[in-house]
Parts: C-alpha cells; structure tokens; sequence
C-alpha cells in the first residue's frame, strides 16, 4: 500500500463508537459463536468479560470504510478503574502503556486464543506480560533497560506474603548494626542527594544484601529502587530527574521507613496479584532478551520461527522519551549501569537521543519516501533531529522484521505508537511504522485512535519537540505468506 493510501486510512471518523450492541460477525475464518464465547467467566476474576463483541465490531466498521476510529479504551473496558491492579504500580516507568489497552485485546480471542504465546519485544514495565499472565497465556518480553528487565519479572511472580514480612523485619535488624560505608557509581550522585541520605541508602542496600531468600530478591531490589528515588532531590512529578525548586532543597526523609513502607504496600500488591492469578494455572513467562532487533529463546538460540501467537507492543518513540536518563539513578543504585555505563546502554536504545558527529552527518535510507521528504525539511533546521528520526525508521525496521519473524502466519500484531513533532514537523510515526509492516506483507486490519490523559508522554522539548497528545493502535495480521 502506498503512504497516500495509508494517510487516507488514517483519517478519523468523527463519529464516536457508540451504542452498547455489539457486532460479532464479519470476521472471515471466526464464527459468531467463538466471538462471544467468553474468555473467563469466574466471578472477581482479572479478565470477567470478553471483549470479543467490542473487538469484532470495531474491526467490522473498519472494513467498512478504512477510516481510523477514535475510542476511550478507559471508557471500553470500565471494570478496569483508575488506580491499582495487582502489581502495575509496583515501579515507575516513563511512558507506561494503559493498562485498559493490553487488557481490552487480551480479554478477546479473536486476535489469540487462550493456547498462544504473547510477545512484547518493548516490555518497558511490564504492563503487556503482566496482563497475558492474568489472562492465563505465556509471556514473552524483551527489553533493552536492565531495570525494566527486573521490573518485569518481579511484577509476575508468586511471592509468599509471610515472607515478605519476615525479610522486613530482617533488613530492619541488619540496618541498625551495618555501617556500609562504599558508595554506589550513580552518575552525579552527589547532585541529586545530600551526605545523610547516601549514607543511609548505602547501608539499606547492605541490609538487603542480608535477606537469604532468593525468591524475593527482586522484590526487595525492586522496592529499593523506587525508595532511592523517593528520597531523591529528583521532582516526583518528572520521570526524567530534574532537581526539585521548592524552597532550594528537600526535607530529609527517613530512608529505612520510606523503604518499610513502600515494602508493605508492595505486600498488599502481591496479595492482589495473587487472587488475580488464575487457579491452577501456573505463571508462564520468559525473556527474550535485550534486543528487539535479535530475540533469544530460553536456549540463547533465536527465537523461533511462527512461535508467537499475537504481538503486543508500544514501541519507543522518535527521540521523545529519554528512557536512560529517566532510570539513570536507579540504574547506579541496583549496579545495573553505572555513570560510565549510560552512554554504552543508550547506545543500544531504539529513540535515543545521541549521536556521533559524523553520524548525523550520514544520515542513513529510511525507504520510506515521504519520510524522507520530511526529514529533509527536518535537517534544514536542525541535523540531529533528522539523524534521531531516521536511525529510528531504520531501526523499528529491523525490529518489526524481527516480530514479524516469530508472529506464527494467521497471527496479529497490536502496534501502540504516538505521533510527535520534530522541529515544528508532524512526525507521522504510526503512518511509517504501517508503512513498513505492510512491506513486509502484514495487512492492516483496525487503526484506532485513543487520547493521552496522563502525563507520561508530555515531552515538549522548547525548539524541536511537542506534547504527544494521542495514541494510534494498529492492528495488523500476518497474512498465509510475507515477504
């Protein structure tokens, strides 16, 4: 399909979803009586209605005229309220994926049934894999942030509650007779706290060195992590640090009682996740890597060819997140990547900001050719911002080849993106991305468009940036044969 046909697909249909009847037929190869059976049905359950009515109906009014459609996902899947959900909230993470859009797909088996595999090669924190373990399938995800790594796994796992208390107890102990002293490679460390509370995290990191139960590892990492944060001079309401102006400095805060604290309430989370579990039905997740461009199976080997039953993602964005700079100070404080360590990390990253001089000079082929049109008129103003978008291209490209590698054929493909601005310039991420996958012979089967309330994606930048404001969902199926 040519960009001119996309960019008509794309516009939206000003007509709101409307009515509470939904559509179940349409759909080819899926009969009306496997598009209402429901997923789950156990009452308190975390997936209690099947949303396959709402999914078939939207992908029936898409056929129709090909027009994107503009929805409320907070408003489609209403059970799911504001605030907790097991453990969604269990860490911080720039531009987290709604939970209700994860949930609003997986809740249908339309686009998988409850046998397939779910892959999110960009598994940020976690939201997708936690959400296909609730709904009872395995989990695959990858990221290259070691944090979000670890943030991942600890989300899902079955933890013993009187465990958790006793492991507080012990670091409670060990905390008042360590005297660690050694600090930790967190890039401007000294910046971002004062002497008092470096010492005190120091030793806290120490006692929780003294916990012997592996299990809970994680957990308690996990939990330090959002406590060395907290304690931080670092504004709160920022998910990249930018050093708090109230009065010049920020009250001393007790280090061990913040920890305790967002301990229990991760305790409270945990006994939530567990009720939310389904019964019997063992957790079924594994990581496939660091590489959305290169996915690992358990052996280390690639992963297999057609193995993944649905993909579903919210790929980075074109220089508008700064993933690393963003979990830099949990980053030195886990040992996960030093202050000399960030910059080999970023490097790695798809959307990073950085790069070399004579990099920006070779900008590299997108193949897209009305990115390349604007990415000319983009480098006029400034050449950087042109090198960021098209490594981008490049880049995504070879990672949604990948996907589409592993997607089994009959499968789909749920791409979450953001258009940003550039220099002034709409960059139409979700028109490329389209672009790209139906290159590679995936058919577009849904383009919805949802706003952005929250402010995770705020991210203007004064010259060359603006506030994301919407999300375009894409649904798209690998056809019998791709190219």
């Amino acid at each position: 399909m040519s960009m001119g046909a996309i960019k008509s697909g794309m516009g939206v249909d000003a007509t709101a979803l409307g009515g509470s009847e939904y559509i179940c037929s349409g759909l080819g190869e899926l009969s009306s009586e496997a598009a209402t059976a429901p997923l789950r049905t156990e009452k308190d359950s975390a997936y209690p209605v099947d949303t396959g009515p709402a999914v078939a109906q939207l992908l029936r009014r898409f056929n129709g005229d090909r027009r994107s459609i503009p929805v409320s996902f907070r408003e489609l899947v209403p059970w799911i309220k504001v605030g907790e959900r097991g453990t969604h909230y269990l860490h911080s993470y720039p531009a987290k994926l709604l939970p209700q859009i994860a949930h609003f797909f997986l809740a249908s088996k339309l686009l998988a049934s409850r046998d397939d595999v779910v892959l999110d090669p960009f598994a940020g924190a976690g939201t997708v894999p936690l959400e296909a373990v609730l709904s009872g399938r395995r989990a695959i995800h990858a990221d290259v942030n070691p944090l979000a790594k670890l943030i991942t796994t600890t989300k899902v796992a079955r933890l013993d509650d009187e465990a958790i208390a006793a492991a507080a107890s012990t670091i409670r102990h060990a905390f008042s007779r360590i005297r660690a002293r050694s600090k930790p490679d967190v890039v401007n460390l000294d910046h971002w706290y004062d002497e008092a509370t470096i010492r005190a995290l120091v030793r806290l990191r120490a006692a929780i060195d003294q916990v012997a139960d592996a299990h809970l590892r994680p957990l308690l990492q996990t939990t330090f992590s959002a406590t060395a944060r907290k304690v931080s001079h670092a504004d709160p309401r920022f998910s990249v640090p930018v050093r708090r102006h109230d009065k010049g400095e920020v009250r001393s805060r007790n280090v061990l009682e913040t920890f305790i604290q967002g301990l229990e309430v991760n305790r409270q989370r945990f006994r939530e996740l567990d009720r939310l579990l389904p019964a019997g039905v063992p957790v079924r997740i594994d990581c496939a890597g660091d590489d959305a461009r290169s996915l690992k199976g358990a052996d280390g080997n690639p992963l297999a060819d057609g193995s993944v039953g649905l993909v579903l993602t919210s790929p980075p964005y074109a220089g508008a997140q700064k993933y690393v700079r963003a979990t830099s100070l949990s980053l030195g404080w886990l040992g996960l990547a030093g202050s000399r360590g960030l910059t080999a990390l970023e490097r790695r990253t798809i959307g990073r900001e950085h790069f070399p001089k004579a990099d920006v000079l070779t900008r590299p082929q997108t193949g897209i050719p009305e990115a390349e049109q604007l990415l000319e008129v983009i480098s006029n103003k400034n050449a950087l911002r042109a090198a960021i978008c098209a490594n981008y291209l490049v880049e995504m490209r070879s990672a949604l080849c990948e996907s589409v590698r592993v997607l089994k054929q009959g499968g789909y493909m749920v791409l979450v993106i953001g258009d940003n601005t550039v220099c002034g310039q709409r960059f139409p991420s979700s028109e490329y991305l389209r672009f790209i996958l139906e290159e590679m012979g995936m058919e577009t089967k849904l383009v919805v468009i949802d706003d952005i309330r929250s402010r995770g994606l705020i991210t203007r930048r004064a010259a060359t940036a603006g506030v994301i404001v919407s999300e375009w969902v894409l649904v798209l199926r690998k056809a019998s044969q791709t190219r």
